[in-house]
């Protein structure tokens, strides 16, 4: 296939989650991927997993919304295909999920267990495979859809909704091993949130399609996949995006505030700032001036030094009324208590007390 037949054929987007809370911020997220899809000529979106947010219920809100977008993609010709992530749900082993009820939508196809998706322009063919637990079925789909042939003729790319060793900082056992996709030429995955290459592996997390909260970075959008294979990626531009500003106590000043009053008059983002601080300044950092600056949340976070070991004793060693004198004394010095007086006068009636009774 020569270069000026090389064409974006499919759009991947997932995550998009819809709650009631957020829909408006659904409808963007999708509208700019459909926005996406006319600017360069695409047909055909693949939604790799979790439409939806709550895998308990969807109240009638949230499915208006989606049929509502699902309906505007029709009116411009694009089609759709579903694939339930574990929100999309009950019963995460079922084969139907909440994204069986678009299913009679003429321009929308819903994934049982796994499709592939070709044509005869593409010099690829792209396999889905809707989420199955990773310590349940999910490896028999998968090796279903290698037993059953894959294309010898054309690259062979995966698009999963699922928990792969290696992407995130601590692997658990419930997540899959990279190496059970060597059948294949490049996997793209939904489900965690944050764009990375798992190392050493044909595996990518291509990320969420927009930000959902402080906790993730900004690397949000959609992967437009081209007829030979290759793919590219395009940033969310249209939602809000959360940052995080992490300040020492002693730099929360005029120029902190000119920052966030700069980022909110640009109007993309909601920002929280933490304040990095011991205990004894914590009570002195006006927060109040950082919200009316601009920052949606301010956190104050204290680091207190190291505690000094004070006086060694012996396990065996008596801890009388005496000893423990001698302790608050050296503690009282440590910590600059001038007059240890009034602490000493409550220790000494210890003894007292005990002879008392």
């Amino acid at each position: 296939m020569s270069d000026k037949n090389i064409y974006p054929c499919a759009l991947l987007i997932n995550d998009i989650h819809v709650s009631k809370d957020n829909i408006p911020e659904a409808k963007a997220n999708w509208n700019e991927a459909l926005q996406v899809c006319d600017e360069r000529g695409i047909k055909l979106i693949l939604v790799g997993g979790d439409l939806f947010q709550s895998r308990s219920s969807q109240n009638l809100d949230i499915l208006l919304a989606i049929y509502d977008m699902l309906a505007i993609a029709d009116n411009r010709g694009i089609k759709i295909v579903l694939a339930n992530g574990n929100h999309d749900k009950v019963n995460q082993e079922a084969i139907r999920g909440y994204c069986h009820v678009y299913g009679q939508f003429d321009n929308v196809a819903v994934v049982d267990d796994f499709l592939t998706i070709t044509d005869d322009q593409w010099d690829c063919a792209i396999h889905m495979i809707a989420y199955f637990p990773e310590s349940g079925s999910f490896t028999s789909k998968l090796n279903a859809l290698i037993t059953g042939g894959l294309d010898e003729e054309r690259k062979n790319l995966l698009y999963i909704h699922e928990g792969i060793n290696g992407a995130l900082a601590h692997s658990s056992d419930n997540e899959l091993p990279a190496n059970i996709f060597g059948d294949f030429d490049k996997v793209f995955v939904g489900h965690y949130h944050n764009r990375c290459l798992v190392k050493g592996s044909n595996v990518e997390f291509i990320g969420s399609s927009r930000q959902h909260n402080f906790g993730e970075d900004e690397e949000k959008g959609y992967t437009l996949v081209f007829n030979d294979g290759s793919h590219e990626f395009v940033k969310n531009q249209a939602n809000t995006r959360y940052q995080v500003i992490d300040v020492p106590a002693n730099k929360v000043d005029i120029h902190l505030s000119d920052r966030l009053e700069e980022i909110r008059e640009d109007g993309r983002y909601k920002v929280k700032v933490r304040v990095h601080s011991t205990n004894a300044d914590a009570a002195s950092i006006d927060k109040s001036k950082l919200l009316d600056s601009g920052a949606m949340k301010v956190e104050i976070i204290t680091e207190e030094p190291e505690i000094r070991e004070i006086v060694s004793s012996s396990l065996f060693e008596k801890f009388d009324n005496n000893k423990i004198q001698e302790n608050y004394k050296e503690f009282c010095r440590v910590k600059d208590i001038e007059d240890p007086a009034l602490g000493l006068s409550y220790l000494a009636k210890i003894d007292k007390n005990v002879e008392a009774k």
